[in-house]
């Protein structure tokens, strides 16, 4: 047991200065924020692409962000979905500090958008178009982003130097947590019993994963990549438990709808995508 913990250990240290640089970046695009939230906002029908493409950045404030902006009237139902589903919050930065490569982190990155853009588009014809009442919402002219970015607890107020040795720091210690908690259980009941436990081999694998996805929260997120690395879920039950994930757009989305049940809609909607393309692709591959 020692030496599962030790290895745990020394493989987390190797990762935190590849974890601050990714950090970093992140910080400084949230700087943007501004100007995403003018570009999301800018034409409905090509809503999908630009919100695949938005919610694609790896951190937790864009979906935050656009569910605010939804909560407004400034945001389609169908564009909010498609950055739900492509929002991977800290998987990225996890993935890279982890070793893998990046033809590993650019396929995942591109089937989740690709899911966003197509699912975005067939709600959009299909259950959202010309359903959306811009006269449900209240009337605002300014969008304060600052009160945007309070709903992401992540780095609030800080500079961008502090705000990656906080990520970084936070990323750390839940990733030193989560791997010895995994790793001790994969030690105890042995691989083979918790893939059992996962559903792994079946089909139904990515549903469980996706409502592991729904929990609000950036860390979720930490922890599929975490089950995948240690081979307990498929590609498929990750994209599927990622693409439900929005961190705490989820949370912010209920709490400030204009209308409960499209809160829930919009949540199930996302769900259910999610869930298709992960065993879409399990099938695949």
């Amino acid at each position: 047991m020692l030496e599962v913990w030790t290895e745990c250990i020394l493989d987390l240290i190797k990762t935190i200065p590849i974890l601050f640089i990714v950090y970093f970046v992140i910080s400084w695009l949230e700087t943007r924020m501004d100007s995403v939230a003018r570009v999301v906002t800018s034409t409905e029908p090509v809503g999908p692409i630009i919100g695949a493409l938005i919610g694609a950045i790896p951190q937790c404030g864009f979906s935050v962000g656009c569910s605010a902006l939804y909560c407004r009237g400034f945001l389609a139902p169908a564009t909010l979905i498609a950055v739900y589903l492509s929002t991977s919050d800290e998987a990225i930065p996890v993935l890279l500090a982890g070793g893998s490569d990046w033809k590993t982190v650019f396929t995942l990155i591109a089937i989740k958008i690709a899911i966003a853009v197509i699912a975005g588009y067939i709600y959009y014809f299909l259950l959202f178009r010309g359903r959306w009442n811009l006269d449900e919402w209240p009337e605002e002219d300014e969008i304060d982003m600052d009160e945007v970015n309070a709903g992401c607890s992540c780095c609030n107020g800080q500079s961008l130097l502090g705000a990656a040795i906080t990520r970084t720091v936070n990323t750390t210690v839940f990733l030193l947590v989560t791997m010895l908690i995994l790793n001790t259980i994969i030690y105890l009941i042995g691989e083979d019993t918790l893939s059992g436990l996962l559903l792994n081999g079946s089909i139904f694998q990515p549903a469980l994963c996706a409502l592991i996805g729904l929990i609000p929260g950036c860390a979720v997120s930490v922890l599929l990549i975490e089950l995948l690395t240690s081979g307990a879920i498929s590609f498929g039950s990750v994209i599927a438990g990622l693409s439900a994930g929005a961190g705490f757009g989820f949370v912010l989305l209920v709490s400030e709808a204009p209308k409960r049940r499209y809160a829930f809609q919009i949540i199930g909607c996302t769900y259910i995508a999610a869930v298709i393309a992960g065993m879409l692709i399990d099938f695949i591959m």
